[in-house]
């Protein structure tokens, strides 16, 4: 690998890991989409992004609990609930095909894209009381659940965090503070992403060269994100993420219907 190749994806890293920490979606909505464009096989990209999804992910995870903002009874029950989720999808991952699995995450984007441009949300950052901000009082187990275990299959075999699920879930329906549902969502996403990246490890599906230059720039992406996150309203910035979603999305499915 060159020297231009490492610094191309130490940066890929870094955007990624700071806009994933942000909104809590753990970053590989953009490695995973990179990565194919660069021709690596679709089941090494999953595996790859996983890898570096484990990085970004523990790296903020740190600063938010710090933060005192993760709900960390909820991240863990999202997170054993996502368990056989993830090491399933690691399995699926080995008969999936080229053009299958284009098609599909394509679509998976493009409905993101969707999402994030009409309704982004509640702000990313609030000037409610800190207390008010914290409060989790909405949680269901059950529901959480059902939720961790889909999100752990699907975030496994598009070699994505989940958070795009996992944050509109406990803002909408568990009520949460949008600060407290990004924050735990990034932890959950460092729980589930260990045995992900063990699953697609035991089937030789991560290149360990690019993720670790890739985890390089995520660590640090994940401080930053974390870090400004208090003092970033969500809407705009959700929208501008969006734009780069639907452009990779385009791509996809174009090469899987060409």
């Amino acid at each position: 690998m060159s020297a231009l190749d490492a610094a191309g994806f130490i940066a890929l890293g870094l955007v990624a890991g700071t806009y994933g920490t942000l909104i809590g979606v753990g970053g590989g909505l953009l490695v995973v989409p990179v990565l194919l464009m660069l021709h690596v096989a679709p089941k090494e990209a999953a595996g790859t992004s996983m890898a570096v999804v484990l990085a970004n992910a523990a790296s903020g995870s740190l600063t938010y609990l710090r933060q005192r903002r993760v709900d960390v009874r909820a991240g863990f029950v999202f997170a054993l609930a996502g368990l056989p989720g993830t090491l399933l999808g690691g399995f699926a991952d080995q008969y999936v095909h080229l053009r299958l699995f284009n098609l599909l995450f394509g679509l998976l984007l493009a409905v993101v894209g969707l999402r994030l441009f009409i309704q982004p949300g509640h702000d990313v950052a609030g000037d409610a009381p800190l207390a008010e901000e914290r409060s989790t009082g909405g949680f269901r187990p059950l529901p959480a659940i059902a939720i961790g275990f889909a999100v752990g299959f699907l975030a496994s075999i598009f070699g994505v965090g989940g958070g795009i699920i996992y944050v509109p879930s406990m803002v909408y329906l568990f009520s949460y503070p949008g600060h407290v549902a990004t924050a735990t969502s990034t932890f959950i996403i460092a729980l589930t992403a260990i045995f992900g990246t063990a699953s697609h490890a035991y089937y030789h599906d991560v290149l360990w060269v690019p993720a670790l230059f890739i985890a390089i720039g995520a660590i640090a992406g994940a401080q930053i994100g974390a870090s400004i996150a208090p003092r970033v309203r969500g809407p705009n910035l959700l929208r501008l993420f969006s734009l780069a979603v639907f452009l990779a999305a385009a791509w996809l499915l174009y090469n899987a219907l060409s």
